[in-house]
């Protein structure tokens, strides 16, 4: 340690703990002549102090003050140097460690395990900081469990044998168990039943502030509310019949009504896009909430409106009714598609699961030429189905949720059509994707993606462009273009003059691994390979790629740069380097 009027130096076999809790102990050095004199005057106690926390009961410690030198040479007179000179000696032991337990704690198996599994056993260095560190556990966890009158009876260290050894004695009474009374809410324009449905745990529960924050967090996620405050009321305790009620009341205030956000964005796939969104968090008392989105790029314009209807409750449990437009760009077909869906969504345990049926109307063009117009509903390639559908999904992530350290994704869709059912061909169609990321070790992190799909249909039908599958691009198969993988047939009847055309396929398998590294808290590298198709039962042929990135922690997610090498083995003319630029978290 140095200041400029002080130089302070430490002798002798220390650990680094010792010589950094010395230090602590020290304090910050002097900066005047009259702080300078009090702090040699208490340096010696105060390493005494600290060696002592650390159990060194019998260290020796002498000090000394000569006049120090800067760069070898004899510094001003009023500079001094402070020599430490600390031998530790034997530490003390711990020889019995005795923690009682009174009340209704006593049987409380979370305080049984606390009990079981702390960190001072006999044997063991005395630790001042770990001794206080118990103590202060034990009186949180009496807090966080309930048990509102719990208090420390007894709390001592008795030092014996002449520091050899010593005996920590904790003895803890807790007091009663609270439990949880009324949830009191203040006048607000929500049918009560709804509010009910927030409140994560029943009356006569006993307390915990877990479920106290869910309270809080449950209420939060309706975003019904502008403001949300929730406190503890007055304490009832009863003695006589044994009751120890903690009541509680919620002062909500509401949320804006119109809520809107606005974004530009650029990925290789689509382009630059533009969107916009409009949120009305709470319509009528019912809970009714609406999300309009408007999005536009050259390659994938869309519009979506979403109606909920909380069911059993606001979040949770959701009848839902929407309705879309969009217009997607494959390879050498252009199609748009109307929509409308009504589903019942219900999450629980982190999964999400959607059982819905949808109509559903497409028109498609190819574009050899690509002044032709735009698809319109007067076209002859064109269809309706009605779906009905299932989807279920989970996603459990660990860190940051813009750029997590670990974490799995899995989502599973089933749905089909029938000709009979009021649609113009049957179909029946599964879909799986997983995304599983883990952090190997600090800086070393591992990105896997798989995709699988099937569709069954009759050969003579022509299933609809958007229920086929596709591959290629940034979330496929990076070194090939967005979604230009898949079945073909020829353009022209005339073998001379015919070309291969991108229809979609029936069959579809993806898979992807990355390595990245990091250089720092905002930039990483990236190694990468992807594999797989899409393609019709039995004609399966796999193309690879691999590459490497360069990503950027923003704010906002990961603005990747990615160069791929497409290998077509099928195919020597497409073998190609490509760029790829994205932006958003892997899950």
């Amino acid at each position: 340690m140095y200041a400029s009027n002080l130089v302070v130096t430490l002798e002798g076999k220390l650990p680094k703990a010792v010589k950094h809790n010395i230090h602590s102990h020290l304090g910050k050095l002097p900066d005047s002549d009259i702080a300078r004199s009090a702090f040699i005057y208490s340096a010696k106690d105060n390493t005494y102090q600290a060696l002592q926390a650390l159990g060194y009961y019998r260290a020796e410690v002498i000090s000394s003050v000569i006049s120090a030198k800067v760069n070898g040479e004899e510094a001003d007179n009023d500079s001094s140097q402070l020599i430490i000179n600390i031998t530790l000696n034997s530490p003390t032991l711990l020889d019995k460690v005795v923690i009682s337990l009174d009340g209704e704690a006593s049987k409380d198996p979370v305080f049984q395990a606390l009990l079981n599994n702390h960190n001072m056993k006999k044997g063991d260095i005395l630790h001042h900081g770990k001794y206080e560190d118990l103590k202060s556990d034990l009186l949180s966890l009496g807090l966080q469990r309930g048990y509102f009158n719990g208090e420390l009876i007894e709390s001592k260290i008795a030092i014996k044998a002449q520091y050899q050894y010593a005996d920590i004695t904790l003895h803890y009474n807790s007091g009663p168990r609270f439990q949880f009374g009324d949830v009191t809410f203040n006048d607000f324009d929500l049918e009560p039943e709804l509010l009910s449905s927030l409140i994560p745990f029943h009356k006569n529960e006993y307390y915990s502030t877990s479920s106290f924050h869910e309270l809080q967090n449950q209420l939060q996620s309706t975003q019904y509310f502008g403001s949300i405050i929730a406190v503890a009321s007055d304490k009832i305790e009863d003695n006589v019949n044994h009751q120890y009620i903690v009541p509680i009341d919620v002062t909500l205030t509401p949320a804006k009504s119109h809520q809107f956000d606005f974004g530009i964005g650029y990925a290789t796939d689509t382009e630059f896009r533009i969107s916009a969104a409009w949120r009305t968090p709470l319509i009528n008392k019912y809970g009714h909430f609406q999300e309009t989105k408007l999005e536009y790029s050259e390659k994938n314009p869309l519009g979506r409106f979403i109606y909920s209807v909380p069911l059993s409750h606001p979040r949770n449990d959701l009848l839902q009714f929407q309705v879309s437009m969009e217009e997607e760009d494959y390879a050498d077909l252009r199609t748009k598609y109307f929509s409308t869906k009504i589903g019942r969504l219900v999450s629980s345990n982190l999964w999400q699961r959607q059982i819905y049926t949808r109509f559903h109307k497409e028109a498609w063009k190819y574009e050899l030429d690509v002044n032709a117009p735009n698809p319109d509903w007067s076209e002859l390639d064109a269809a309706n189905y009605l779906i009905p559908g299932i989807t279920w999904s989970r996603t459990k992530r660990s860190g940051s949720p813009l750029d997590p350290s670990g974490g799995f994704r899995q989502t599973y869709n089933i749905e089909g059509a029938h000709l009979k059912a009021g649609s113009d061909n049957s179909f029946f169609r599964i879909h799986a994707r997983w995304n599983y990321i883990t952090t190997l070790k600090p800086k070393h992190r591992l990105v896997t993606r798989a995709e699988l799909g099937a569709i069954y249909v009759d050969r003579d039908a022509q299933l609809a462009p958007s229920l086929r599958f596709y591959a290629g691009g940034d979330q496929s198969i990076r070194g090939f273009e967005y979604q230009s993988i898949g079945s073909t047939i020829p353009s022209s009847s005339d073998p001379e003059q015919a070309e291969p055309i991108v229809v979609g396929s029936t069959r579809l398998m993806v898979a992807s691994i990355e390595y990245q590294y990091y250089l720092n808290d905002k930039w990483r590298i990236a190694l990468f390979s992807d594999g797989g198709s899409a393609a019709n039962k039995g004609e399966f042929e796999p193309v690879y790629s691999f590459g490497s990135g360069l990503h950027y922690i923003s704010p906002v997610g990961a603005i990747k740069f990615d160069a791929a090498y497409g290998i077509n083995d099928y195919d020597d003319e497409k073998n190609s380097w490509r760029l790829h630029v994205s932006l958003g978290a892997e899950l």
